[in-house]
């Protein structure tokens, strides 16, 4: 599930080149915009979808066009974020020659950018995912395809003779994916230090290093 499959994107030409955005593609991408900007200054529960669609000049039935609800809104806005992610994850699997431990450093870095950018409209999404199936779904998705990427670095390692066969490389990669997933929602949902947003990604790279078996054969 992306944001395309819920609502389309900007067309392609005949030769393949994106085409520019429709006026109601920027309308959406604006309200998208928009809905993360407020919880930069205030939670879900506070904000309408007349909020979201005053905040760019638009009236509440110009958003209700585009959005049945805030929540759908929101769910659209945390898509186009999941979207972008494993758009830059997927080709981190694909240089088997690099050190196992820049790898990992280089997804978290993805993971700490991603969260250091979206913090309020990821932990908004977090504390929706129990009342929303359909984004639930979706990030259950995100985070399996997530893994997969990482899942074929542990397999081309312990093809290489790098890594001890420790089981299966999903499951393994899925369970590391949780994790850190749970220990940036934890930083980034409280008031935090900029130290402490420095020192989480060593954390996680020292104990993904370690569940992997680097270092064991």
């Amino acid at each position: 599930m992306t944001t395309s499959d819920l609502h389309g994107t900007a067309t392609r030409s005949a030769h393949g080149r994106r085409a520019a955005m429709s006026k109601g593609d920027r309308r959406e991408s604006a309200l998208l915009d928009s809905v993360e900007e407020l919880l930069a200054t205030r939670p879900l529960a506070e904000i309408t979808l007349a909020d979201i669609a005053s905040n760019i000049g638009l009236s509440r039935s110009s958003a209700y066009f585009y959005f049945d609800n805030k929540f759908a809104l929101v769910e659209a806005a945390v898509l186009r974020v999941l979207d972008r992610l494993l758009e830059t994850l997927r080709p981190r699997a694909s240089h088997p020659e690099e050190p196992l431990a820049v790898t990992v450093d280089k997804y978290l870095l993805d993971c700490t950018t991603l969260w250091r950018g979206h913090a309020p409209l990821l932990g908004a999404a977090v504390n929706l995912l129990g009342q929303r199936p359909r984004l639930r779904a979706a990030w259950e998705k995100a985070m399996k395809e997530a893994a997969e990427s990482l899942a074929t670095v542990i397999a081309n390692k312990r093809a290489q003779g790098q890594l001890p066969d420790t089981g299966d490389p999903q499951e393994l990669a899925l369970a590391i994916a949780w994790m850190a997933e749970r220990s940036y929602y934890m930083l980034y949902s409280r008031e935090h230090t900029t130290a402490e947003e420095e020192h989480l990604p060593a954390v996680l790279s020292s104990l993904i290093l370690h569940g992997v078996g680097a270092g064991a054969t």
